[in-house]
């Protein structure tokens, strides 16, 4: 042997169960740096694709762009790929009877067709969706609406020729065009004709999917969509581009730009929502796909992105600092434990230098053993993950995949090996500055404790016996191994706290959708469905539950002091009419969905009680107190509108009604509304009551709509067949059919939740096996002592009692202060994140409770197989052998 460093692959060699350790702790390092990159990676994926889907594969769009502006913005340099969209006209396909006008007075004089032209580009990114068929080619090839196919003289089929009459839509009394600049549909009025401008036969090669976001007026104006490649563009037309940018960088300042160029002006600048929204344009209106561009972290709002980034940098640098602790651990305890070899190493000539250099060739070769292994070990655990969920089939995560990128094994390898070298620095400059003489006199790792024994605390008192004592002061007379091993057990309590902390987060912000089968509606002349058709509906085979809507709105006086201070400041502008020391609003809706709904109400209370009795007496009402709204600034908040509490009074009174006021007494407050997993996005107060409590207010005993929840097991063709008869008798009927969107919004919810803890599931299986690995290591490298104690007279039986009792002292320490550090961390991931996901933060008690109890027991655990091990060794093997 040359040199000093030659030593590091003969210590490894002869202890090799203390180098598996080391090993086995970086590999859980960077198999989780592994997982959790690969974990984003696939989630980030499937949320594109998902939004894309949903809002389009766009960036940007110009709405009501003159024809001959089109090529100009095309072309521009900045653009990578364009679709163009232009309104063909209005076609009618079915006329409005007399009888039905007369029991619907809403109803539009025609059911309209909306045609469209759209060129390959523009269909691909607006994701057109097909139910049968396919897309259209040619300019006299279109698809058709599945809505749409009903209401036809003779349903058109796939391969069937229909001849349009196109047109415009007039206003009756003046003859004049109505001003339609949107993609989307409006609304119809009563003074309203349509004038046909021309014949167009096309043959039928497709149906659509209808849309999710469906407005109200899709039940008389349908879309339909043929094919114009616009290489002929009537410039006396408007049209919609829909782009994307060569690069997200500074994609609001180059949508402005290219405008700018072409001398255009009068821009308004819009989000997309949603496709097909409805917007009032001016000459032009730019609209930015924000839900795509954020995923990217290139929003338009640059404190979203800010707040992202600032969150993700904050998420790497908690696990990177977990992950340095199990290593700093491993590598600590290894070298107290030699502390006497680097002793004689110095008292024969070694530099701190020389001894650096061994510390860090060790961490050098156990990391190119450990990181790979780590990188595959992750790549596997992630592949069993997204197997299970594959085999699931279930809603949102049907289609997630595994998306293993070279970057992401790269960083994870890169940090993992940073991460070790950080590690070992302590453990290095702690060995060069062994003193020889010191290092030879004891063993480096035990200093007697120096102080008064007798002053024990609670752990040592007689109520634990002289076990408990030994205990106590073997963690007081080794206080840094007490330290890193706590240490250890802290960050995985910390790691846990905040993961969990996040996983609450995104449950918080996804919404699980309708929570019923059946809508049925009512828009006749009387405004109400009468309750024989309720009672025929609950005896029908398949109906699990129905439930009468009730509805009215209501002008309130809300006091001052209930009005949350964080909602004023963003909606100021609701809260103007001032009286009785509150504010006079039209925005309140009192709501029963009959008392049986109440009852789906339950789960949802945060505080207060359901008590109908007690509502109907009291005029009681329960307050919906929680929104979702996206503020001026683009950040995602959910916040309480109102602060009531139980006992509160609100001054109420119909609209319209100049009256006295009438007063409802608050009796609970709830999240959310009753057959929803959705925040309400309305800046409406809405109060669920009983029907006796809205009769009492409002003197209507009315209701104009019915929820149905079908039996999944039955068959639902007599609850149609019914519906079906009922729009016969009275075109004031209308119902919709909500199975399927409610099949999702369960699928979705369950595999979220299957998804978001099973990466919980993840971080307490390796936050366990650091605690496994580090307690372990710990007790084997006390081999010697544990001997010692063996051979003056201590059974194994009391040596078992104060390891344990050991166990549990160090999991209540790890438990306060990784209490105290997890909840502080996840708040400051939480803060991070108020420009892009703005939720109240709740102190994360259950994750407090369950990594502390998981870190005492995994503690106990830990304790046992080297329990084991010590058993079946004799005292002079243990006091004569090396760990």
């Amino acid at each position: 042997m040359r040199k000093y460093t030659g030593l590091t692959e003969k210590y490894l060699l002869g202890q090799k169960k203390r180098s598996i350790l080391t090993i086995v702790g970086i590999i859980l390092s960077v198999t989780l740096l592994t997982a959790v990159g690969t974990l984003a990676m696939s989630y980030q994926d499937k949320l594109v694709r998902q939004t894309i889907q949903d809002y389009g594969d766009y960036e940007v769009s110009f709405n009501g762009v003159s024809g001959k502006d089109v090529p100009r913005i095309v072309n521009q340099a900045a653009i990578g790929s364009a679709g163009v969209i232009h309104r063909i006209g209005y076609a009618t396909i079915s006329s409005t009877s007399e009888k039905e006008q007369k029991e619907n007075p809403f109803a539009a004089p025609y059911r309209y067709l909306n045609v469209k032209g759209y060129d390959s580009q523009a269909m691909s990114k607006l994701q057109v969706q097909l139910e049968s068929g396919r897309l259209p080619q040619k300019p006299n090839e279109i698809i058709l609406s599945s809505w749409s196919l009903n209401n036809f003289t003779s349903k058109p089929a796939v391969g069937d020729k229909i001849t349009l009459d196109l047109g415009d839509r007039v206003e009756a009394s003046t003859g004049k065009v109505k001003s339609v600049n949107s993609i989307g549909d409006y609304g119809w009025n009563l003074d309203e004709k349509f004038k046909p401008r021309m014949k167009q036969q096309y043959t039928v090669v497709g149906v659509m999917k209808t849309a999710k976001n469906v407005t109200w007026s899709s039940t008389f104006i349908y879309s339909a969509i043929t094919y114009d490649d616009h290489q002929k563009i009537d410039p006396s037309q408007n049209f919609f581009i829909y782009a994307t940018m060569k690069s997200m960088d500074n994609i609001k300042e180059k949508s402005e730009a290219i405008l700018s160029s072409l001398g255009l002006g009068n821009v308004d600048q819009g989000s997309a929502q949603e496709l097909n929204r409805e917007n009032v344009l001016k000459d032009i209106r730019i609209e930015y796909n924000n839900e795509l561009l954020k995923l990217f972290g290139k929003s338009t709002y640059a404190n979203v992105n800010q707040s992202s980034m600032y969150a993700f940098a904050a998420i790497v640098l908690i696990i990177m600092g977990c992950t340095s602790a199990v290593i700093y651990n491993t590598f600590h305890i290894s070298v107290l434990e030699r502390i006497s070899q680097f002793g004689m190493l110095r008292c024969i000539g070694a530099t701190p230098a020389q001894i650096r250099r061994i510390v860090f060739k060790e961490a050098t070769v156990l990391s190119l053993i450990a990181i790979p292994i780590g990188l595959f070990t992750g790549t596997i655990l992630m592949k069993v993950l997204f197997y299970n969920i594959s085999m699931l089939t279930l809603g949102f995560l049907n289609d997630m995949h595994m998306i293993i990128l070279l970057p992401v094994l790269l960083a994870a390898a890169g940090l993992g090996l940073i991460v070790v070298y950080v590690s070992a620095l302590g453990p290095a400059k702690l060995a060069s500055n062994v003193s020889p003489l010191e290092a030879l006199k004891t063993s480096g790792s035990t200093a007697v404790e120096q102080g008064d024994f007798k002053r024990l605390s609670f752990a040592g008192s007689k109520w634990l016996g002289f076990e408990g004592r030994f205990a106590s002061r073997n963690i007081r007379r080794n206080r840094k191994r007490f330290r890193i091993t706590a240490f250890s057990m802290i960050i995985s309590i910390v790691m846990y706290i905040v993961f969990g902390g996040l996983v609450n987060l995104l449950g918080t912000t996804s919404e699980s959708g309708i929570d019923y089968s059946y809508s049925l509606d009512y828009q006749g002349m009387n405004k109400r469905i009468p309750n024989s058709v309720y009672n025929k509906l609950v005896t029908l085979d398949g109906v699990k539950e129905a439930y009468p809507f009730y509805t009215h709105q209501l002008q309130a006086i809300i006091p001052k002091e209930k009005i949350n201070p964080d909602y004023y400041q963003q909606q100021k502008e609701m809260y103007t009419v001032e009286q009785e020391n509150g504010y006079r609003m039209g925005n309140n809706f009192l709501t029963s969905y009959g008392i049986n709904g109440l009852q789906e109400l339950r789960p949802k209370l945060t505080s207060g009680s359901i008590d109908a009795s007690q509502m109907n007496d009291e005029n009681g009402v329960i307050v919906i107190q929680k929104i979702s709204m996206i503020t001026d600034k683009g950040t995602n908040m959910i916040i309480d509108q109102t602060r009531f509490k139980v006992g509160d009074k609100i001054k109420v009174r119909s609209m319209g009604d100049k009256q006295s006021y009438k007063t409802v007494t608050v009796v609970g407050t709830a999240d959310q509304a009753p057959l929803s997993g959705k925040y309400t996005e309305s800046a409406v107060i809405q109060m669920i009551t009983t029907p006796k409590v809205i009769e009492n207010i409002t003197g209507d005993n009315s209701y104009d709509r019915i929820f149905i929840q079908a039996n999944p097991e039955t068959d639902n063709g007599a609850i149609v067949g019914y519906f079906k008869s009922l729009v016969q008798q009275d075109a004031g009927y209308n119902y919709r059919d909500r199975i399927e969107e409610m099949k999702q919004a369960r699928n979705d919810a369950m595999t979220l939740n299957i998804f978001l803890y099973g990466f919980i599931g993840v971080i307490a299986a390796i936050a366990f096996l650091n605690i496994l690995n580090t307690v372990s290591t710990n007790l084997i490298l006390r081999t010697k002592e544990f001997a010692v104690l063996k051979a003056i007279g201590m059974t194994q039986k009391e040596i078992r009692k104060m390891v344990l009792l050991e166990g549990v002292f160090y999991g209540v320490f790890a438990a306060v202060y990784g209490s105290l550090l997890g909840t502080g961390l996840s708040y400051s991931v939480s803060y991070l994140m108020r420009n892009a996901v703005q939720v109240e933060w709740v102190m994360p008690w259950s994750s407090i409770l369950i990594g502390s109890l998981g870190a005492i027991i995994a503690t106990l655990i830990a304790s046992y197989w080297p329990l084991r091990r010590l058993e079946r060794i004799q005292i002079t093997d243990g006091l004569r052998g090396e760990n």
